[in-house]
């Protein structure tokens, strides 16, 4: 997989009592990981918060790994090897809440603003009152493409579920050193031992590669070996998985003279830039087909896919279905429409990229760039109702 553009989410945390010099060999490692995955080009899910600390601390280290995470991301933008917005969006996607800015420490405060004044920020804002860490959880989990779990416990666990049920990777690293809240069951360590022997469960690899011998590679034991040497081996496994899908919605029925266009359109510049950004294309009719009935594969596809590109060429009936699933999922979508479809009033309000035969394919091609990279953060189209 290529890490460019995919967002990477580094979550866990560490008992309150755990012994200090093991806590910070974590943060340690956590730092190297987050300046290696910037350093290839990826992003990150960042949760901006309280930063709590050892019993009976108020210095480091700190029982969670986010604003470690955040500080090496602000280095790594500011030496160069990082960018705030790229073609996969802003460098860091978060979730606020109405209390996020009171959280905020003040020693961590020049970090928040200065990522947001260099507009690596994308947020999400839950509805007032909406703070609890589930809900926050689910919404995160909307966000990322890739889970790596570090200890911790139920909130963990709960990312784990929500990024797995997405179709989205999980990699839990082998690391026990307790959970902030004691909860869970074992947090990321726990799940470590499940991936090893169902790992197909957490994330697919490319055909070819052992994914219980990548994720064996990465075993830290207990924090005794090399910190470079298990990012490696955990860099090593992040390139080796099956890249996310780019699903494509579009007429498909060869009697319709547009379909020819259509198919044109697809496969010179819809092809070219999903594989450049490093998603797989996926469309009905071509690869492998793993479903009895083509609805089940269709939806299943949808729901699983890192984004979904739908075309409403011809203004086909199951086009504007599958478009409504993804939107009333969640997933990210780019719309487009060949320039003479008129398109009805309620997909008319999403910006779509109108594209024509006799446009200029390279000028085409960095023009559904642009697009693509103005509208693929949508905000979601309807905010969850508070019950009060």
């Amino acid at each position: 997989m290529n890490l460019r553009g995919r967002r990477i989410h580094i979550a866990g945390s560490a008992d309150p009592e755990s012994d200090p010099t093991k806590l910070q060999k974590l943060h340690d490692l956590v730092a190297q990981l987050t300046s290696a995955l910037a350093r290839e080009g990826a992003n990150f899910v960042i949760p901006f918060g309280k930063e709590p600390f050892l019993k009976d601390r108020t210095d480091g280290p700190s029982i969670i790994f986010d604003w470690t995470t955040a500080e090496v991301v602000l280095q790594e933008l500011k030496s160069g090897h990082a960018v705030s917005v790229g073609t996969a969006g802003r460098l860091i996607a978060t979730v606020g809440t109405s209390k996020t800015h009171e959280q905020i420490p003040s020693t961590r405060q020049q970090i928040y603003d200065e990522l947001r004044d260099r507009s690596a920020l994308e947020m999400r804002v839950l509805q007032p009152g909406w703070t609890a860490g589930a809900v926050r959880r689910q919404n995160l989990a909307d966000l990322g493409d890739i889970l790596i779990g570090v200890s911790g416990g139920q909130g963990v666990e709960q990312l784990a579920i929500a990024y797995s049920t997405r179709g989205k990777s999980v990699i839990p690293l082998d690391i026990h050193i307790g959970a902030s809240q004691r909860d869970g069951s074992g947090g990321a360590g726990r799940l470590f031992d499940r991936a090893l022997s169902a790992p197909s469960d957490f994330f697919r690899v490319e055909e070819g590669e052992s994914p219980t011998e990548l994720l064996e590679r990465t075993r830290t034991f207990e924090l005794n070996s090399a910190t470079e040497k298990v990012v490696e081996a955990i860099m090593n496994l992040l390139q080796k998985l099956e890249p996310p899908h780019a699903f494509f919605v579009r007429m498909l029925n060869n009697a319709i003279p547009e379909n020819a266009l259509v198919e044109k359109f697809f496969r010179e510049t819809v092809d070219t830039l999903v594989t450049e950004l490093g998603y797989k294309p996926l469309q009905m009719g071509m690869g492998k087909n793993e479903f009895a009935w083509m609805n089940q594969a269709i939806f299943d596809s949808i729901h699983h896919s890192g984004v979904v590109i739908v075309d409403v060429t011809g203004l086909r009936p199951n086009c504007f279905m599958e478009l409504g699933y993804a939107l009333g999922h969640g997933q990210r979508v780019i719309l487009t429409a060949h320039d003479a479809t008129e398109i009805s009033f309620d997909a008319a309000a999403i910006e779509a990229f109108q594209w024509s035969e006799n446009d200029d394919v390279a000028e085409r091609l960095k023009k559904f760039r642009t697009h693509w990279e103005r509208n693929i953060d949508m905000p979601i189209l309807v905010k969850a109702r508070e019950a009060k």
